[in-house]
Parts: structure tokens; C-alpha cells; sequence
């Protein structure tokens, strides 16, 4: 009897049809295994990558707002007096320039600590936020530079420092990764939190 193209296939023909089948499912399987654990890798960097940014972040914050309460003091100190004389005001005007060259020391120590920190070359959300950062931190370094030789310049609002300021928190709230962790949201909502009062300069 003729074999006809329609011959029911034996055991070993199966076998042989199905093998590769198996094979490219066994590889496809292994594939997605291996690129979900690389996602999740990536993921971890990027929150351990922000969680560093964030705190550089918060360092250099701290003494932009230790800054400010220092002035602020020296100022109240001086708008308590009864009646301030030539040697009062002189004293004000050495006090508010000191306080701006310690403070401006400060903050610059806090950047160069930041700009020595690196990413991953594909982690650009990360890297814009920190060099938009990084920009902040030289706006209030410029502004107390130049606070020290004149401190009546603690006087004139900074727009730089204030779009710097707004430029970064958006920067550094896009760069977070998914699933963050709340803890970290947290902070960046702290250190973007609208000031208590419109006095002075956006920290």
C-alpha cells in the first residue's frame, strides 16, 4: 500500500517534531526568568542609587537651613535693641558677613561631597537630578559669597536659588523608581515641603 501524505506519525516522528518546540520553550521560559531578575536587580540600584542622592540631598538642606537660622538670629538679636547705635549696626553687618562665609563653606563642602557621587550611565533620571541639584547648591554658594562681602545682599530675593530649587524637586521626584520605597517618598516630600513663611530664601 502506497504511503500517503496524510500517514499518522509514529512515536519517534513526534519526537522529532516536538523537540525544538520544547527547546524554544525551555529558552523563551529561561529568557523572561532572566530578564525579570535583571529588572528587579535594576530596580534595587536605582532605589539605592536615589536613597544616596536623597541623602547628599538632605546634607546639603540642613546647612542652607542652619544658614538662614543663624541670620535670622543675628537679626532679631539686632531688631531687639531699644536704640541701635553706629557701633550696634557695625556690629550686625559683621556678624550677618561672618555668618554668610561660614555658611557658604558649609554648603560647598555638602556639594563637593555630591558631585564626587556617580551613577549608572543609564540611570539618566538619577544623573539629571543630581546635577540639577548640584545647581542649587552652587546658586546658594554663589548668593552667600557674595552675602559675605555685602550682606545687604541677604536682603535682595534670589530668584536663581528659587527656580534651582523648583527645577530640582522636579527632576528628583521624576528620577524616583517604581516602586519606591514610602520611606524615601517621605523624605523628598519633607525636603520639598512648602516653608512655614515667605521670609528669606527657598532652602
Amino acid at each position: 500500500m502506497p504511503v500517503g501524505d496524510n500517514e499518522a506519525m509514529t512515536p519517534l516522528t513526534r519526537r522529532r517534531a516536538f523537540g525544538p518546540l520544547v527547546g524554544l520553550v525551555a529558552f523563551v521560559v529561561t529568557l523572561l526568568l532572566v530578564g525579570s531578575v535583571a529588572i528587579l536587580a535594576d530596580l534595587g540600584l536605582r532605589q539605592a542609587e536615589m536613597t544616596q542622592l536623597v541623602s547628599r540631598i538632605e546634607a546639603s538642606e540642613e546647612q542652607m537651613i542652619l544658614v538662614q537660622e543663624e541670620i535670622e538670629r543675628i537679626t532679631t538679636a539686632y531688631e531687639s535693641l531699644e536704640a541701635p547705635d553706629d557701633a550696634d549696626r557695625a556690629e550686625l553687618v559683621g556678624e550677618l558677613a561672618d555668618a554668610a562665609a561660614y555658611g557658604q563653606e558649609a554648603i560647598a563642602q555638602a556639594g563637593a561631597a555630591m558631585a564626587g557621587d556617580t551613577y549608572l550611565p543609564w540611570h539618566t533620571a538619577i544623573i539629571r537630578a543630581h546635577n540639577d541639584y548640584l545647581l542649587h547648591n552652587q546658586s546658594w554658594t554663589d548668593y552667600l559669597g557674595r552675602s559675605a562681602v555685602d550682606p545687604g545682599e541677604l536682603t535682595v530675593p534670589q530668584e536663581d536659588i528659587d527656580s534651582t530649587f523648583m527645577d530640582a524637586e522636579a527632576s528628583v521626584r521624576a528620577a524616583l523608581p517604581p516602586l519606591a520605597s514610602t520611606d524615601l517618598r517621605n523624605r523628598i516630600d519633607v525636603i520639598f515641603a512648602e516653608p512655614e513663611n515667605s521670609g528669606g530664601q527657598a532652602a
